[in-house]
């Protein structure tokens, strides 16, 4: 079985961070903070048990992992992530390639793509 990469990071987390600190909701900010990490270490157990992911890494809003998986079965990690979505209240945008360069990319297009989606990475051809 072949591997690709996942790099996936929350939506808005850091704007959301950033009102909560100016607004001196720390409270609010610790809470929502909390629940974020619980709900990306929800997404990195998911990935780990349906395509027996290897952990990268897993931080703040960022995930990146190498998965025992091909493109075809990226209808599955569609599910999880609107999953969780159902888990967190918060969306996130995933970035998928060959190497971990390649999901970093496509990440990027995912979020300059209108964010809540999931991007394969291609290389532009003119």
């Amino acid at each position: 079985m072949s591997h690709i990469y996942v790099a996936a990071d929350g939506d808005d987390v850091g704007r959301k961070i950033e009102f909560f600190i100016v607004m001196n909701q720390i409270d609010i900010l610790s809470n929502f903070f909390n629940q974020f990490q619980i709900s990306m270490l929800w997404f990195a157990e998911e990935l780990s048990k349906r395509f027996q992911a290897e952990i990268v890494f897993n931080g703040g809003d960022s995930l990146l992992a190498k998965l025992q998986a091909s493109k075809a079965e990226i209808s599955e990690l569609e599910i999880i992530r609107n999953e969780f979505f159902n888990i967190s209240q918060m969306t996130i945008s995933v970035g998928i390639g060959e190497s971990p360069r390649q999901a970093y990319f496509a990440l990027k297009l995912a979020k300059a793509a209108g964010k809540n989606r999931i991007e394969i990475f291609q290389e532009c051809v003119k």
